[in-house]
């Protein structure tokens, strides 16, 4: 039997919704298969259920089926081009059923409400009439126009052992649940676990926000507690905003209607808000079948601030949002979810309690993290042993997911080229090399966003040679900050960006309004959330209206001790008094030029990979570059190596003393006497008052 193929044709358009497939005699006397007998036919994508008839040419080595009754998803374009052994088709012993149980599946969910209870009991009786079925099996309804019902799915038939059951007229059929078409593909889908890594933290934040309020909706009521009816997540582009949202929703079993803002834009007023309306519509008409999650990406599109003359069709689509976001029940059924790179450009009114009242900030991801979102894009790419994720999450700081995802694909590709080039590899490999040529197409986007957070690539205290005291005052002043605080803001060059304002004639230069937002900053870092959506007057106004104590309360609960700023300028005369003083930027650290240990120090570090010949002194070099800075040694390393290389071209092989020596020629001390005066003479002063 197994040596016989059967090629696939499609269904003769006679055929359709009858249940039969058509065979060869040869097949049907080798099946030993009356006419009429069930049969089961298995395919790559599934199972069928079919009752056996002749072809009408009668030709062998031919099969037509038809998939009415079949396992759920399997369609007639798994069937194109396909040859089935005989062994694929199966007689299967039959009987009559006493009862069944179904569900139903409509075209929509309005129709669920229009269709009378008896109406429908009676319509599925008719279509099930006569059907040979299986538990789990779908029957597919022929669409039409006085039809609402799209699938009925066998959830139980009795009594039935191993063969195919048959409805008849006297089947008791109970309708166990009566669904929406969208609600069954939500069902259907693939419930396989959306891979997210380096996000755990996020991801239990927002599946706790949304998971609760689903699960225990009286609870809260019961409680006095509002249900998070909006959820705000916020982060750079490609962090992976969407792709987490769908992995919660995946992992609760919530139905996700995905929306994009530009999406609801009509060409006619007042389109937009009509289709606004339609999708809160269809979220309530999904949240009566269960969880349903609302996800507007990309909302800052769709809500932006309102007040400019020219955005009155977007100030009437903001207006229309609230109007719907407010009108949100609070049984926890639906939860509205919105996603945006510019929060700073959505209109403050959509931030308020009761609307998007939680906020989950999504940042640049971390060297751990990362790792293991490169963990998890290389695990099914046949990378060398020579690749270290962990160096190049070293390597990746301010790559979002979506880099690295462009960064692997980049490398495959290189390893692509150059496999095609060298017809002596027998298999492709993706190595380090690759990686490092894709780093020259792929470069980080969360440098160019403003939300999210980066990390610098951590420099150790090895590195800084010389400045044993002012390493050792930084210390103290850091574990200071450590025990605190979890972040440092480093405003490098702070003078050029703010100045003094003695020094501003008019008194409204750019650098004055700038030093003030500073000033104002510093004495209020940190401010929470809450604060900053609310206004200053009616701040202040409800201030007035606390008590001391009460004031006293919100202040220490409101000042924020997560961020410690520290700055750098060699120009300390140009800074405002009122920057200095205590309060602000009250620790001042003088860190002078490198004496000759300091010197010597930085000398190894920058020829720690130089190549030097037997003749060098360093000790000699250090000596000789008085009033050199750590840049001016790093600078003459380098003259002093590419001078090597002009004498000997590529045959050079160490940098030799004769070398330094030439280089102390042209690269001259960028430090002077009357600088260092002035330092230490502004330094002392300030350690003095």
């Amino acid at each position: 039997m197994e040596a016989v193929v059967l090629k696939l044709l499609p269904l003769d358009p006679g055929d359709e919704g009858t249940q039969r497939c058509r065979l060869g005699p040869a097949a049907l006397s080798l099946l030993g298969a009356r006419i009429g007998a069930p049969l089961r036919i298995s395919v790559p994508g599934g199972c069928c259920v079919c009752t056996a008839w002749p072809r009408h040419d009668l030709a062998d080595g031919y099969l037509q089926a038809d998939l009415s009754c079949s396992t759920a998803g399997l369609a007639a374009r798994h069937l194109r081009g396909l040859s089935l052994s005989l062994g694929r088709l199966q007689l299967l012993p039959c009987g009559q059923l006493r009862a069944a149980a179904v569900r139903v599946v409509l075209k929509s969910a309005a129709l669920k409400k229009s269709t009378p209870r008896a109406l429908l009991q009676e319509t599925i009786t008719e279509l099930l009439r006569n059907v040979y079925v299986l538990p789990r099996y779908v029957v597919t309804v022929a669409p039409s126009p006085e039809n609402p019902v799209v699938y009925i799915e066998i959830l139980s038939a009795s009594p039935l052992n191993e063969g195919a059951g048959l409805i008849t007229p006297q089947t008791s059929i109970k309708i166990k649940e009566v669904i929406p078409l969208e609600w069954y593909r939500h069902l259907s889908e693939d419930t396989a676990k959306t891979s997210v890594a380096g996000l755990d933290d996020v991801r239990k934040s927002l599946k706790e926000m949304i998971d609760l309020p689903f699960r225990f909706p009286k609870t809260f009521k019961r409680l006095g507690l509002s249900v998070p009816n909006g959820v705000l997540l916020i982060g750079p582009p490609g962090v992976g905003k969407t792709l987490m949202v769908k992995a919660v929703a995946k992992e609760l079993g919530a139905y996700l209607f995905g929306i994009s803002g530009p999406a609801l834009h009509g060409s006619r007023p007042g389109e937009g808000e009509e289709n606004l309306r339609r999708v809160f519509e269809k979220g309530r008409e999904m949240a009566n079948e269960g969880p349903t999650i609302l996800f507007f990406d990309e909302i800052d599109s769709l809500c932006p601030k309102r007040g400019s003359s020219s955005n009155a069709p977007e100030d009437r689509i903001v207006a229309q949002l609230l109007t719907l976001l407010d009108g949100v029940g609070s049984e926890g059924k639906m939860v509205i979810v919105a996603a945006t790179n510019r929060p700073d450009a959505l209109d403050p009114a959509l931030r308020r309690p009761g609307r998007f009242d939680r906020e989950v900030i999504i940042g640049t991801p971390t060297v751990t993290q990362r790792r293991s979102i490169l963990q998890l894009l290389t695990s099914d790419m046949p990378i060398s042993a020579e690749v270290d994720l962990a160096k190049l999450a070293e390597m990746t700081t301010g790559y979002v997911g979506a880099d690295l995802t462009a960064l692997c694909r980049e490398a495959a590709m290189q390893a692509v080229s150059h496999s095609s080039l060298d017809s002596a590899k027998t298999e492709t490999m993706i190595s380090m090399g690759d990686f490092q040529e894709a780093f020259k197409k792929i470069q980080p986007s969360s440098f160019r966003s403003a939300v999210g957070l980066t990390e610098c690539k951590p420099v150790t205290w090895e590195q800084i040679g010389g400045l044993e005291d002012v390493k050792l005052k930084l210390k103290q002043v850091f574990r200071q900050a450590r025990a605190n605080t979890p972040a440092i803001i480093f405003l490098d060059e702070i003078d050029s960006i703010l100045g003094s304002r003695a020094h501003c004639r008019t008194g409204h230069g750019v650098s004055e309004r700038v030093l003030s937002v500073l000033l104002n900053e510093l004495d209020g870092i940190g401010l929470k959330v809450t604060e900053r959506r609310g206004g200053k007057l009616q701040l202040e106004a409800q201030c007035q209206e606390q008590s001391d104590g009460e004031r006293k309360l919100e202040f220490q609960e409101t000042l924020n001790k997560d961020f410690m700023v520290v700055a750098a300028t060699n120009r300390p005369d140009m800074l405002d008094d009122a920057l200095l003083r205590p309060g602000r930027l009250d620790k001042m650290i003088y860190i002078p030029p490198p004496d000759l240990k300091g010197r010597l120090s930085i000398l190894k570090i920058c020829t720690k990979k130089i190549p030097l010949d037997t003749d060098v002194s360093l000790q000699d070099v250090a000596a000789l570059t008085d009033l050199f800075s750590g840049a001016d040694i790093e600078n003459l390393c380098k003259e002093a190596a590419l001078l090597a290389l002009q004498e000997n071209g590529l045959e050079a092989t160490a940098v030799k003393q004769e070398h330094f020596v030439k280089s102390l020629k042209t690269v001259k001390p960028s430090l002077n006497i009357k600088d260092l005066e002035f330092y230490e003479k502004f330094s002392n002063q300030e350690l003095a008052s």
